[in-house]
């Protein structure tokens, strides 16, 4: 926002140097990025933030520096005769179709305008902050704007058809040309300012060419409007067509200083034009919103500060910023009411914000030491650290996904007539589902490494996944552990229990047997610790791995994170090495089809032998050599005592016990 020194002092009784002026700016939150005396004036570029549209103009930043530097402010006086002999509502009419997108809607027209340049004091001002001069009818308009920060735009009365305005939206495929000279089509998502045949004029955005003010022009019907931020900035995003107008009503205008703006642009059209002013005004102001009471604990704000403020300080600052504090002496509290250019003061934060901002910040003392207290690691945070070294160890890599699946993505991972939570943005009608699970994610990022010729690949996520729930927003939240892996299951359980056992060397991992949805059949398991369910593994489906487009088999799992966070490792003791060999036997085994490894491994583990030190499956035959019903189970077994070498009669004796206890329970015959 550039300003002008000499204009800004039309309002505020400011005597200091531009140097100083730049100074208090910055102070009070708004840098000045660039100082340049132009002629006998100074030009200032102000940085305003998106939530002060009310500094948008030299008014604004008026009050902002009467406040900090305890000036005078004042407002320009804006009387004029009314000397047309028509009342205005007898002249035009405004019919506003669009009170949604057209929150106020102000018209006044002038007659007998003469067009002519401005004068040399308003021709300076504008040059001075970069705008040229064109002519007093348009030159006003860009003048009040930058000095209230309210857009306004004259038509070119006579133009009009049938003299009247209507607000309305666009009709799908109407045209229009600007006074730019750009053509451009509308949709009915657009907001234009018609007459009673077409639009002449993008509402908020830019004015139509039809209705343009020119040399031999004579009345003009003045708009001052409030419209919608977000419709104006589709509007013109949408067209790729902005102006200085636009740029002000897409970060909200104060909808009360709408007329003000009016009366101020007729005043000077009267003084520079010769014009006269039909009596009256349409105003078009569907519904008004009061701004409601802020309330200030004086306790507070050395609360939040750190420093006392005395509360007539503070009242004398919520004064000069014009938000009319009342104090309360019982309840040690201030009301105030922010005026209609401060929609930004809405809580109790603001208020003190305010007053530390014109008290200044360097007036809190600043401390050379500084007490820091370390949280110490909860469960979540120690398992979190723990799990991902332990699966970065494996050879896993970590994927970040986005937490929104496609529809033909998620289906086939979950009960059939499950729905997913998902958001109302029309931004996302393709995606607008939160993931139940984390595996869709995985094999998008499987095929995305396959595309780029990565032939290996082990991946895990560890996120949040979401579910309708019954609490209060009606969404249940967990947190998953999904891994994915090129290689076959047996490796993928070893990483889970290595990763297991990174939390609680103690705890024990065990699969059964599960139907799950996206598993190939006999091969989806329920994973157990210590006789809690955690999750699911298994191997991926073949429609599965068609409907992700991957050329390989794949092993995954899905694990919840909650009971892993509870895992705590005891104190455990560590055992030197032995010396002394060990000795492997393997066993072929004719068992029911229905005897699970874990039976055989409860079997064995009941035997408590002291020597056996390893006990792992290997791999299962259903064939020709095996009678139907059955199949043959290999597994090996490792023994070792670490005090001496172990003889082959000693193992034979083990062996003996595990046959016969596998034969007596679970009716298992040595394959010959």
């Amino acid at each position: 926002m550039k300003i002008s020194l000499e204009w800004l002092r039309e309002y505020v009784d400011y005597p200091g140097t531009p140097q100083e002026l730049s100074r208090i700016y910055t102070d009070i939150g708004f840098p000045v990025e660039d100082l340049q005396q132009i002629g006998n004036d100074w030009m200032l570029d102000v940085e305003i933030t998106s939530n002060r549209p009310d500094c948008l103009g030299h008014i604004g930043l008026a009050r902002e520096l009467a406040a900090a530097a305890g000036a005078t402010f004042k407002m320009p006086a804006v009387d004029f005769p009314e000397t047309a002999t028509q009342d205005v509502s007898q002249l035009t009419a405004v019919d506003n179709q669009a009170p949604d997108l057209c929150n106020r809607y102000t018209a006044r027209v002038i007659e007998d305008v003469t067009v002519a340049p401005s004068p040399d004091w308003m021709i300076r001002r504008l040059e001075t902050i970069g705008l040229r001069g064109i002519s007093n009818v348009v030159d006003i308009t860009n003048y009040v704007l930058m000095e209230i920060g309210q857009p306004l735009h004259s038509f070119d009365f006579d133009k009009l058809n049938e003299h009247r305005i209507v607000v309305r939206r666009a009709k799908p495929g109407e045209q229009m040309e600007t006074i730019d000279h750009t053509k451009v089509e509308l949709n009915d998502n657009m907001l234009v300012i018609a007459d009673a045949t077409e639009p002449v004029a993008l509402a908020g955005v830019m004015g139509g060419l039809p209705s343009e003010v020119t040399d031999s022009t004579k009345n003009i019907l003045l708009e001052s409007a409030h419209f919608n931020p977000l419709s104006i900035r589709s509007t013109s995003r949408a067209l790729t067509v902005s102006s200085e107008a636009s740029f002000c009503f897409e970060r909200n205008v104060d909808i009360e200083m709408t007329e003000w703006a009016s009366r101020r642009a007729t005043a000077l059209l009267v003084e520079l034009t010769g014009g006269k002013v039909a009596p009256g005004l349409i105003d078009s102001w569907p519904v008004k919103h009061p701004a409601p009471p802020i309330t200030l604990r004086l306790g507070r704000v050395k609360t939040l500060l750190g420093i006392d403020i005395p509360t007539e300080r503070v009242l004398n600052i919520l004064s000069q910023l014009q938000l009319q504090p009342q104090l309360d002496k019982a309840t040690a509290t201030i009301t105030c009411t922010a005026p209609s250019w401060r929609k930004d003061l809405r809580r109790e934060v603001d208020l003190i914000e305010e007053t530390i901002r014109i008290e200044g910040y360097n007036t809190i003392p600043t401390e050379h030491d500084i007490q820091i207290t370390v949280k110490t690691q909860d469960n979540f945070q120690r398992a979190c650290g723990l799990v991902t070294a332990a699966l970065n160890g494996c050879g896993y890599f970590e994927t970040v996904n986005v937490s929104f699946l496609d529809e033909n993505t998620w289906q086939p991972f979950v009960a059939e007539n499950f729905q997913p939570v998902r958001v109302k943005d029309a931004a996302r009608k393709a995606n607008n589902a939160l993931r139940p699970t984390l595996l869709p994610s995985l094999l998008t990022v499987r095929k995305r490494n396959q595309d780029a010729g990565n032939d290996r690949c082990d991946l895990y996520e560890l996120s949040a996944v979401h579910q309708p729930g019954d609490n209060r927003s009606g969404v249940s939240e967990a947190i998953k552990l999904a891994l994915l892996t090129d290689s076959d299951f047996r490796e993928l359980r070893g990483v889970i229990e290595a990763t297991v056992k990174s939390l609680d060397k103690n705890a024990l991992l065990t699969c059964k047997p599960a139907e799950l949805p996206w598993a190939e059949k006999g091969t989806g398991a329920e994973l157990v610790i210590n006789g809690q369910a955690i999750g699911y593994a298994g191997k991926a489906a073949a429609e599965i791995i068609k409907l992700f487009d991957l050329e390989q088999d794949l092993a995954l799992a899905e694990i919840d994170f909650e009971p892993l966070t509870n895992l705590q490792s005891e104190s455990y003791q560590i055992k030197p090495l032995t010396r002394y060999p060990s000795v492997t036997r393997d066993l072929s085994l004719v068992l029911a089809e229905d005897i699970s490894w874990q039976q055989i491994d409860n079997t064995i583990s009941e035997l408590d032998l002291p020597d056996l030190q390893e006990l792992t499956f290997v791999d299962i035959y259903r064939g020709k050599g095996v009678e139907a019903g059955c199949k043959s189970l290999t597994l090996s077994m490792v023994f070792r005592n670490p005090e001496q070498t172990l003889t082959h009669e000693e193992v034979d004796g083990y062996q003996e016990k595990i046959l016969k206890a596998l034969g007596e329970n679970l009716n298992a015959q040595l394959r010959a």
